[in-house]
């Protein structure tokens, strides 16, 4: 697979705590030739909801988790430095916008709140961590 072939020198994974960013940082770990870093963001790395990550850091020299909330600007901002201080001048090779949200429900139950958090974390969240 392509995926095979790819080799980065350093990832970032937004929403890398479950699911499919956790597959995504899983599958970084197991390559032959594994990035030299690889940057997992979550909401709260510390929480219970971050568990599988941690017991994956503390045999991963190479994975470090980041604190990122992707629909808060200044969240954002905070990790680029951190990201910046592992990796020096060389920047990030690869940008994973995985981190979203859904919140399923009927028509009459939709409120503005609920879509303006669901448009800000998965339209404007991948913008933000683009820049």
């Amino acid at each position: 697979s392509s995926m095979a072939e790819l080799c980065v020198c350093s990832v970032l994974v937004t929403g890398a705590n479950r699911g499919l960013g956790l597959g995504l940082i899983q599958h970084f770990l197991r390559m032959p030739n594994p990035p030299q870093w690889i940057f997992a963001g979550c909401r709260d790395p510390k929480g219970q909801r971050a568990q599988d990550l941690q017991n994956l850091a503390s045999k991963h020299p190479n994975l470090v988790i980041i604190a990122l909330e992707v629909a808060d600007p200044a969240s954002i901002k905070v990790a680029a430095a951190k990201v910046g201080e592992h990796l020096g001048g060389s920047g990030l090779n690869l940008l994973i916008n995985n981190a979203g949200i859904v919140k399923p429900k009927m028509l009459e139950a939709e409120t503005l709140e609920d879509m303006t958090e669901t448009y800000t974390t998965n339209t404007v969240g991948p913008l933000l961590m683009g820049q």
